[in-house]
């Protein structure tokens, strides 16, 4: 009798037929999700940083780098559990085919999402290791460390993507997601600027986007200062319950569209 329990078998197989396909688009994937934060960590980071000696007792580029980190794994999970998914359910019937086989919808979602956030790991870890060259990497070890932190996160983004999936008719609905949602905790989550600078209504709304609790963890942790347990433990409760209901949410509406 195997030791592995079923239900995480079947999610692995869902996870490497993904890994099987990235591998024939792997330069375009790269390109995506790896070169496009790269250029605004360069472009921000050694762009304004001519400008802007020190922010919050470290220099730019240290506080930038955590930034990019976050968004390069925010970015490359939604994209893939919305694109990328929508495309497999929709278009190529790739789901229809997989749930046909003994994978439950459970397994084939969580395949989905462990997918998309190894993926955004291997995006964070590009960021990561540029930073490091430019020096933007006080802390090697404590960025080590926050990656389990972005993994965790990512396996969120991918949620909130499938959240878009499972009310999605079409491409054009993405629009949507990407300009309410991906682009204000890109804009609004301290990537490139502390939140304090923000008005006191607006500084609510950044605190209610998951990627300012994964920012407000890892920065400290690469530049190698002191983290609050509390406040730690609040920042990851939080990922975690959004994570939770998001996945729920996702399941139950893809479950009625594909069997209702």
């Amino acid at each position: 009798m195997s030791l592995v329990p079923r239900g995480a078998t079947y999610t692995t197989a869902v996870t490497w037929r993904q890994y099987l396909v990235w591998r024939k688009l792997l330069w375009s994937s790269l390109a995506t999700n790896i070169a496009n934060p790269i250029l605004f960590l360069f472009a921000f980071g050694f762009g304004l940083g001519r400008f802007i000696d020190s922010i919050d007792g470290m220099t730019y580029l240290a506080f930038v780098v955590p930034g990019m980190i976050a968004y390069s794994a925010m970015f490359s999970a939604s994209f893939e559990t919305t694109i990328g998914s929508f495309s497999r359910y929709y278009m190529h019937r790739t789901w229809d085919a997989t749930l046909a086989t003994p994978v439950t919808l459970v397994e084939l979602l969580l395949g989905e999402v462990v997918w998309a956030a190894v993926k955004s790991l291997l995006s964070a870890l590009s960021v990561l290791a540029i930073g490091w060259v430019w020096g933007g990497i006080p802390s090697v070890s404590g960025a080590l460390l926050a990656l389990p932190v972005v993994f965790v996160a990512s396996i969120g983004f991918a949620c909130y993507g499938l959240v878009a999936t499972s009310l999605a008719r079409g491409y054009e609905f993405f629009s949507y997601f990407f300009t309410f949602w991906v682009t204000p905790m890109f804009v609004f989550s301290g990537v490139f600027f502390s939140i304090e600078r923000f008005p006191p209504g607006v500084q609510v709304i950044s605190w209610l986007l998951p990627m300012t609790h994964l920012i407000a963890v890892i920065r400290p942790l690469s530049a190698g200062l002191p983290l609050d347990p509390g406040w730690t433990l609040l920042h990851l409760g939080y990922l975690v319950a959004l994570t939770v209901v998001a996945f729920l949410f996702a399941y139950a509406k893809i479950r009625r569209r594909i069997f209702d």
